[in-house]
């Protein structure tokens, strides 16, 4: 009994084509790149904290939407990519309003506007006392900014 059969196809030692199945092999990298896909699309508009800053914990389940940022870290107050203020002396300032952090909240105003209105995410150190978080909304609501939100880590991160 032979198990093993060999076509010839006129040619000796059977030089046929060799032709690979590769339906499976198809069907393998679309679920691959499904896969790929589903776990690797990121918003390109979401703030990453500096290492400087730990964010507390959140259990919300609403995506943060694109919006100017402003870090309060244990040291310096930053809004776009300057420091505008030192965390210490807001502190210690009897005033509601930080002025340079309300000029350049006003200058970069017309880049936080989400559904006409002035929208800001707020990255804060969970150290820093909330009287300094209290003066940042504060200035920013002068610059015209009405929104809101503080960047969390999500339970679990």
């Amino acid at each position: 009994m032979r198990l093993l059969s060999r076509r010839n196809d006129g040619h000796e030692g059977g030089g046929g084509v060799f032709r690979p199945q590769i339906t499976s092999l198809v069907d393998v990298m679309t679920i691959l790149l499904v896969f790929l896909i589903k776990n690797f699309s990121v918003d390109s508009d979401v703030v990453s904290p500096p290492p400087n800053v730990e964010l507390p914990l959140s259990t919300s389940q609403k995506p943060a939407q694109p919006r100017c940022a402003v870090t309060i870290t244990k040291e310096e107050i930053i809004a776009g990519d300057r420091v505008v203020a030192v965390t210490a002396e807001v502190e210690k300032s009897d005033s509601l309003v930080i002025e340079p952090l309300r000029a350049m909240m006003a200058a970069l105003l017309p880049s936080c506007l989400v559904d006409e209105s002035g929208s800001a995410v707020i990255l804060c150190d969970k150290d820093v006392n909330f009287a300094v978080v209290k003066k940042v909304m504060s200035t920013c609501s002068k610059a015209g900014v009405v929104n809101y939100s503080i960047l969390v880590l999500k339970e679990g991160d």
